[in-house]
């Protein structure tokens, strides 16, 4: 599975456990005594979680630094998805192949998405009802996550097919549709881009984030669906620290 590339990473490739298992070891959540404040002091697994390149940020556009940066290929292929309720976010992944993207002459595979409402990242002090998070690794576990927002509006069809084989409890369902993942991607491949972690425990740092500007619309049945389920499920935004924010040029 494409958790074991993560946990490799976690345990600076030592060990391939998996995030589930990690986090079954420790009672976190995203709010409450076990909430987002406390989860450095949960265990030694989660001390990253006090680190200075933590995620998510409030990013203001007014400051984000124009850059030239490598150009970002995103091959993502049509897939049958399995749906998982882990107990704290929906996550899907494919059944085979999900897809690639190239940056910096390295290759990222795609492993997973996970649905956040709402939004943990903010833009300009606004925050979003869904933010979506696609996770690739590279063969090394070099972690590189795409985020999309989401704005009610029109209904996506690709959503509708993940929510409609959610769990409404802890479990996993397997699709057998096949949903394109591109319909959950904005056309329009302008962005905002840091160095930060991933936005659960282990909060593990030297992620590379890839923010894009352009939002795309839920519907606000779709967005009621997903509240159902998980209500808030997002980390609040962390101090930027010395940490740069850049855009395109």
């Amino acid at each position: 599975m494409f958790q074991l590339i993560i946990a490799a990473f976690f345990a600076v490739l030592i060990s391939p456990i998996s995030i589930g298992a990690q986090a079954a070891e420790i009672d976190w959540a995203y709010a409450g005594s076990n909430g987002p404040g406390q989860w450095s002091k949960l265990g030694p697994q989660f001390h990253a979680c006090d680190g200075n390149q933590q995620s998510p940020v409030a990013i203001k556009s007014s400051n984000a630094f124009a850059a030239n940066v490598p150009e970002l290929f995103l091959e993502l292929e049509q897939f049958k998805p399995t749906v998982t309720n882990d107990g704290h976010n929906i996550t899907v992944e494919p059944q085979g192949i999900g897809g690639s993207l190239l940056y910096g002459g390295k290759t990222y595979k795609f492993g997973e998405m996970r649905l956040h409402h709402s939004s943990g990242h903010t833009v300009d002090g606004r925050q979003f009802p869904l933010e979506v998070h696609f996770v690739h690794a590279s063969d090394g576990g070099e972690l590189f996550i795409l985020g999309v927002f989401f704005l009610e509006g029109p209904a996506n069809t690709t959503l509708q097919t993940l929510l409609d084989n959610a769990p409404s409890a802890k479990g996993q369902k397997s699709g057998s549709l096949i949903i394109d993942p591109m319909q959950m991607i904005p056309v329009d491949n302008r962005f905002f881009r840091y160095k930060g972690s991933l936005t659960m425990p282990p909060c593990t740092e030297n992620v590379t984030w890839h923010l894009y500007k352009q939002t795309l619309t839920a519907s606000k049945a779709q967005i009621e669906t997903l509240s159902l389920l998980y209500k808030d499920n997002h980390r609040p935004a962390q101090a930027l620290n010395r940490r740069y924010i850049l855009q395109e040029k």
